[in-house]
C-alpha cells in the first residue's frame, strides 16, 4: 500500500514538473514571439512611434504594454512656433496597447501554447475627440497560439456609436474571427449593422471669406456673433446591415493583402438616402438587397489576378430594377511590381507618417510606374468591366476595358514615349447595349421630368445621325474599340482627338 502511495505520488510529483516545465517552456516562446512582432511593428512604424514596449513575464501569465505614439497636427512646426513666441503645439495621440498572456498548456482553459487578450485605448485626446467618443467602446483581441505554430484572431468591436450633433455614425457588434498558420490566412466577418448619419453633401459656409492675403484674425465675440449663421445643406444617410463574409487566401512573400485564394459576401441590405436642406421627407438615392460578391484571386510565380462579381437587386434612384450587378477581372499584375509599389508605401510612413506617406505615392507615383513599367507591360497586364441591370424584363449592359498585347520595343518608347508606345501596342474597348424603352424613364430619373416620347425619338435620331449610336432590334447599341493605333466607332474608322498616337 505504501508502494502505491508513493508511486502515486511521484506521479503527480513529475506531472506537476512537467506541466511547469511546459508552463515556462510556452512562456518563453510567448515572450519570443511577442517580441519578434513587436520588431516587425518597428520596421514599418519606425522607432519614434514606439514609445513604450515593457513586457513582465510571470510563471502563468505575463503581462505586456506598448504605446504608440502619432504626431499631432502642427508638431512638425512646433520648433518654428517657438521661435516665434506661439503657443505650445497641441500633445501627440497615443494608443495605448495592455495585453494579458496566458500560458499553455492549459491557457485560459484552453488547450494551447499562449492564449493573449488585448485592450485598446487613446491617450492624448482633445475634449472634442473625447466628446465624439463618448459612447464607443474600444475593441479586443483575443489570440490564440497554438502549438503547431498557427494561431486564431477574434477582433470584437462592441456596438456602439460616435458622432457630433451633425453626423454620427453607430454600429452593433461586429466580429471577425481570423486563422493564421501554413502559409495562408482564412476566416470569417460579420456586422449585422452599421450606419453613418447625416453626412453634409456639400462644404458649409460661415457666409464670410477673408479677403485673399487677410491673415489678422478677430476675437471679439460681438464680431462673431455678428456672421451669418450657416445655411442649412442636404444629408446623406447610408445604411447596411446583415454584412456576411469568408475569405480563405495563401500568402505572398512581402505582399500584403493579396495572395491567391476566394472570398465572398453577402450584404442583405444596402441603402442610401438624403434628407433636403429645408427638412422633410428622405429621398431614397440607393436601396440595394440580397447582394452576393464574390472574388478569386489566383496567381503564377510571377503574376496574379483577381474576378469580383457582385449581383443584387432593389432602387437607384426612382428606378426597381429586377437585377443589379458587375463583373471585374484584372489580370497578369507583376508580383515584383506590386512589391515595389508596397515598399514605397511602407518606407514613407516609417520616414513621415501616414498623411506624409500618402503624399509622396502621390509624388513618387509616377516615378515608381516609369520604374517598373517595363515589368509591368512585359506581362501582358489586361483590365475589364461589365455592368449589368434587367429592368421591366429587359437586360442592357456596359462593357470596357484594356489589354497589352505586346511589350513595346525600346525603338518605340525612345521615338514616341512610354504611352503613345503602349497605345500602339495594346487594345482598348467599350461597348453598350441598353433597352429603347429605358429611355425614357432614364432620362426622367436624370432630372428631366418633362420629357416626352417624342423628345426621346428626337435623340435617338440625332444618335444614329452621328454615328455614336444605332438601333438594333429593340436596343441602342454603340461599341467602340482601339487596336494597332487605330481607332473604330461602330466599327468605322475614326481620329484619335489630340494627335496621342503620334
Amino acid at each position: 500500500m505504501s508502494n502505491k502511495k508513493t508511486a502515486v505520488a511521484a506521479a503527480v510529483a513529475l506531472a506537476v514538473v512537467a506541466y511547469g516545465g511546459t508552463t515556462w517552456y510556452t512562456g518563453q516562446r510567448a515572450e519570443s514571439g511577442y517580441k519578434d512582432a513587436v520588431a516587425e511593428l518597428r520596421k514599418v512604424l519606425g522607432e519614434k512611434a514606439v514609445v513604450t514596449d515593457e513586457y513582465h513575464k510571470g510563471f502563468l501569465s505575463s503581462q505586456a504594454k506598448l504605446v504608440l505614439q502619432w504626431p499631432a497636427a502642427g508638431e512638425a512646426d512646433a520648433p518654428a512656433a517657438a521661435d516665434a513666441g506661439a503657443e505650445a503645439a497641441p500633445k501627440p495621440v497615443r494608443l495605448v496597447v495592455d495585453t494579458t498572456v496566458r500560458h499553455g498548456p492549459l491557457a485560459g482553459g484552453r488547450l494551447a501554447a499562449a492564449v493573449s487578450e488585448t485592450r485598446f485605448a487613446l491617450d492624448g485626446l482633445d475634449e472634442k475627440s473625447r466628446q465624439t467618443l463618448a459612447k464607443a467602446v474600444a475593441p479586443t483581441l483575443t489570440s490564440v497560439h497554438h502549438f503547431t505554430g498557427g494561431q486564431d484572431v477574434r477582433l470584437l468591436l462592441p456596438a456602439g456609436e460616435m458622432g457630433d450633433n451633425e453626423v454620427t455614425m453607430r454600429w452593433q457588434e461586429m466580429v471577425l474571427d481570423t486563422a493564421l498558420g501554413g502559409g495562408s490566412v482564412k476566416g470569417t466577418w460579420r456586422w449585422p449593422e452599421v450606419a453613418l448619419l447625416g453626412l453634409p453633401s456639400r462644404d458649409k459656409s460661415m457666409g464670410v471669406e477673408e479677403e485673399e492675403g487677410e491673415e489678422e484674425e478677430s476675437d471679439n465675440d460681438e464680431a462673431i456673433a455678428a456672421q451669418p449663421a450657416a445655411a442649412p445643406v442636404e444629408r446623406t444617410s447610408i445604411v447596411l446591415t446583415g454584412l456576411e463574409s469568408s475569405f480563405e487566401n495563401k500568402v505572398i512573400d512581402g505582399l500584403w493583402g493579396l495572395g491567391p485564394g476566394k472570398a465572398s459576401v453577402r450584404i442583405a441590405r444596402f441603402g442610401m438616402s438624403s434628407t433636403p436642406a429645408e427638412g422633410g421627407e428622405a429621398k431614397t438615392l440607393l436601396d440595394l438587397k440580397n447582394v452576393d460578391g464574390s472574388s478569386v484571386i489566383e496567381s503564377d510565380k510571377t503574376t496574379l489576378g483577381m474576378t469580383t462579381q457582385v449581383k443584387g437587386t432593389g432602387r437607384i434612384g426612382p428606378i426597381d430594377f429586377e437585377s443589379v450587378g458587375y463583373e471585374e477581372k484584372i489580370q497578369r499584375l507583376d508580383i515584383e511590381a506590386l512589391r515595389g509599389f508596397q515598399r514605397v508605401m511602407v518606407e514613407g510612413y516609417r520616414k513621415d507618417g501616414l498623411a506624409k506617406a500618402l503624399e509622396s505615392l502621390e509624388e513618387q507615383g509616377m516615378g515608381v510606374l516609369m520604374q517598373n513599367a517595363p515589368r509591368l507591360v512585359a506581362a501582358l497586364p489586361a483590365y475589364s468591366m461589365k455592368l449589368q441591370a434587367t429592368y421591366q424584363g429587359q437586360t442592357g449592359h456596359l462593357e470596357y476595358g484594356a489589354e497589352v498585347q505586346s511589350a513595346p520595343t525600346q525603338e518605340q518608347v525612345a521615338q514616341a514615349g512610354w504611352m503613345p508606345a503602349l497605345l500602339k501596342t495594346s487594345a482598348l474597348q467599350a461597348n453598350a447595349s441598353l433597352p429603347k424603352a429605358w429611355l425614357e424613364p432614364l432620362i426622367k430619373a436624370s432630372g428631366k421630368p418633362d420629357v416626352s416620347a417624342e423628345d426621346v425619338e428626337g435623340m435617338l435620331g440625332m444618335a444614329q445621325a452621328t454615328g455614336y449610336a444605332r438601333l438594333e432590334g429593340d436596343k441602342l447599341v454603340s461599341a467602340l474599340k482601339m487596336q494597332a493605333g487605330q481607332v473604330t466607332l461602330n466599327g468605322k474608322p475614326i481620329a484619335l482627338p489630340m494627335g496621342a498616337l503620334q
